[in-house]
């Protein structure tokens, strides 16, 4: 009778710490759950998101920066017809913690005759696809670039190209709630491991990652014209 109390008494004090675990992880862990009810209620636009896999921080840290390059925009009218702008591009994409998957930016389109506009915007990525979704401020105009596009029309790539020797960042915008498709060929400006926003600390990601399956988007034209349609 000794022998078995002596037993289930290590046998309970196995268990212990893999219930006190259990209990710590339904508490603490409870964003590993992307299909869970507080999804659909979070803020992804405005309230950092600090709570992604290594993967997911990876991607935004190289996200986060200034892109220049060459873009391209389809858009449609009110009279249904569709036009063609083409537009030299800058990017700048600021994550709002140096873990967050969302963040700020502003985008600097110019033409040839030198004007320039400048649009802000928010950004996240999303957890459960690797999309990158952007909202206009104040147009609230919405895109969204799809991670697992690879054509004219969708998709992006985004990292370390060995053909180019360089970090890229190409795709195309799809407009959820605008009738218009922004294709856009860009390069890194600013070094990997740039500062977040409010961050005194620089966090750098690993040289030779890439995300997004647009690797054989078409590029954009850059000896064209350079208009920008007035948005």
């Amino acid at each position: 009778m000794k022998r078995i109390y002596t037993f289930l008494t290590m046998f309970m004090l196995a268990l212990m710490p893999a219930m006190m675990t259990s209990c710590d992880t339904d508490d603490e862990y409870w964003w590993d759950d992307y299909y869970g009810d507080w999804y659909d209620d979070y803020n992804w636009y405005d309230d950092p998101f600090d709570h992604g896999n290594d993967q997911l921080v990876s991607m935004a840290r190289t996200l986060n920066g200034t892109w220049t390059g060459n873009a391209k925009s389809d858009y449609k009218e009110d009279n249904g017809q569709w036009y063609e702008a083409n537009f030299d591009v800058e990017f700048t994409f600021t994550q709002y913690t140096s873990y967050s998957c969302n963040g700020t930016g502003y985008e600097t389109d110019s033409d040839d005759t030198g004007y320039s506009e400048v649009r802000r915007f928010k950004w996240y990525i999303d957890p459960r696809t690797g999309n990158i979704n952007i909202e206009y401020i104040p147009s609230e105009s919405r895109y969204l670039l799809d991670a697992n596009g690879n054509s004219d029309t969708s998709g992006f790539f985004l990292g370390w190209s060995d053909k180019e020797k360089q970090d890229l960042f190409n795709g195309v915008m799809e407009g959820i709630n605008v009738d218009e498709y922004i294709t856009f060929d860009c390069e890194r400006v600013t070094s990997r491991g740039t500062r977040a926003l409010g961050s005194d600390s620089v966090q750098t990601t690993s040289q030779g990652k890439s995300y997004g399956k647009g690797f054989t988007l078409k590029r954009v034209e850059n000896n064209v014209p350079k208009t920008l349609r007035r948005r």
